[in-house]
């Protein structure tokens, strides 16, 4: 019998003070990188500006609409703990409704405020498996068609399977 795990753990989605972010080296590589362009956003995501040690743990965000969001790129942290390429997978395809409108609520706020965002999350994934770590949301100038953009980083020091919950408990 297999278990939907999502029914059986909370999602966390704790926000944290953006002045922790020196305990996690490469979320805060990559918040000294979004503040290096001073009061504007930056205009894109270019790997040769970015810590060289975050790029595998990046996801460019594209949120074409007030429900939806969806991955434009992802790093190839995120593609091998799933299998596959992840460009172009919705927000509701790696999260139950709750979690998705959580995620959606974060990255929507990172937009309209144009300030990063510190969480750490844990959560059921698509592929039935429980993660835990903490990220960073930071706002991206967005793309020609105006479409709005937020870079995702994950840091690695924190990244880590969760074991599942004995039945019954």
């Amino acid at each position: 019998m297999v278990r939907d795990l999502s029914k059986l753990v909370s999602t966390v989605n704790e926000h944290l003070p953006i002045s922790e972010i020196a305990r996690f080296p490469v979320l805060d590589g990559v918040l000294q990188w979004w503040r290096s362009h001073g009061d504007g956003l930056p205009p894109g995501v270019d790997p040769v500006e970015l810590p060289p040690r975050s790029l595998r743990h990046l996801i460019l965000v594209d949120l074409p609409n007030p429900d939806e969001a969806v991955i434009r790129l992802a790093g190839t942290l995120a593609c091998d703990i799933y299998g596959r390429e992840l460009k172009g997978t919705s927000v509701h395809a790696f999260f139950d409704q709750d979690g998705a409108g959580q995620v959606l609520a974060d990255l929507r706020r990172v937009q309209a405020e144009g300030s990063p965002l510190l969480t750490r999350r844990r959560y059921v994934s698509i592929n039935q498996k429980m993660w835990s770590y903490t990220r960073l949301l930071v706002p991206i100038q967005p793309d020609p068609t105006g479409v709005a953009r937020v870079l995702k980083a994950l840091e690695p020091v924190t990244f880590q399977r969760v074991s599942a919950p004995a039945p019954g408990s």
